[in-house]
């Protein structure tokens, strides 16, 4: 039971709940996620499952992919809609043109700074905390790449967007920002991830239905290989050279023919972890796999 699974999570759970769910379906300690979903949105949450959690470090990175919906005219202290309004306008005036014209303002790498409730970490306490407190700070910017943003529909005051984007992007703070310079006030509503790491969520399955398939032994329909989410070259090493392989040693191999800085190394078959060059024809564990 090793590998990764593609879970539609519910808007109302946190990405720990769901953690704790795949857990005592799949009856297995050995489950983790890789990126957070905060509770209020729904979509594909990538869950590592067995040695698959030794991957969740590489599955983070990446882009990712929503729907978002926009309302104008009303700021949050959450940038969300399940906040308390703090400032309101009765009339919004914007067009779909200024509202392409402005999406694209926000495409590429930017400096963005966090909401306050977030937890985004300042001197060892996370920002809502502070916020909390009503502890005024001043919040550390983080640059992020906003690869794409799309303009799906326009009606009166909501605005839906499909967005591509670096991790660690926050919908919520774009929603606010890109508000503020259309000359009026935004809020995020309803968000939706639609892709982290290559995982579709045309693909992904709900907690009933991976209990479905786990109860009538079919979890191999939903249970990805490592391989096939993080493809690498491969590199094959001689048996002879096992024992010291897992430790950590270097061994010789042929390496002839890999391109990249890093592949998988595979003895007697069996994938033993991401491997390097350490010269030419030598080769490393980086990360063991077993």
């Amino acid at each position: 039971m090793n590998g990764i699974l593609n879970i539609l999570k519910p808007t109302g759970m946190t990405s720990h709940d769901v953690v704790s769910s795949v857990r005592k379906i799949l009856n297995t300690k050995k489950v983790g996620h890789a990126g957070t979903l905060d509770p209020n949105v729904a979509g594909v949450l990538v869950i590592c499952v067995g040695k698959g959690t030794k991957f969740s470090e590489y599955l983070m990175n990446g882009s990712k992919e929503y729907i978002c919906e926009m309302i104008l005219g009303e700021k949050t202290d959450t940038q969300d809609s399940y906040g308390k309004t703090i400032e309101k306008k009765e009339n919004v005036h914007v067009n779909y043109e200024e509202i392409q014209r402005v999406l694209k303002c926000f495409e590429g790498e930017q400096l963005q700074v966090p909401p306050a409730f977030s937890a985004v970490k300042l001197n060892g306490k996370k920002l809502y905390e502070y916020a909390r407190q009503n502890i005024a700070v001043e919040k550390p910017g983080k640059t992020v790449d906003i690869k794409e943003i799309k303009l799906i529909k326009f009606d009166g005051n909501r605005v839906l967007m499909r967005i591509k984007c670096s991790k660690g992007t926050y919908m919520r703070t774009l929603c606010n920002d890109i508000g503020d310079m259309l000359g009026t006030l935004g809020h995020m509503g309803v968000l939706v991830r639609t892709n982290a790491k290559g995982l579709h969520i045309e693909n992904s399955v709900t907690l009933d239905e991976l209990k479905f398939l786990n109860d009538n032994n079919r979890l191999h329909e939903c249970l990805i290989p490592v391989n096939v989410i993080y493809p690498l070259e491969r590199v094959d090493a001689d048996e002879l050279y096992f024992d010291r392989l897992v430790c950590g040693n270097e061994i010789p191999a042929d390496t002839s023919s890999i391109l990249s800085d890093e592949f998988y190394i595979y003895c007697k078959d069996n994938l033993v972890g991401i491997g390097k060059k350490v010269h030419e024809n030598i080769i490393k564990v980086e990360k063991l796999l077993m």
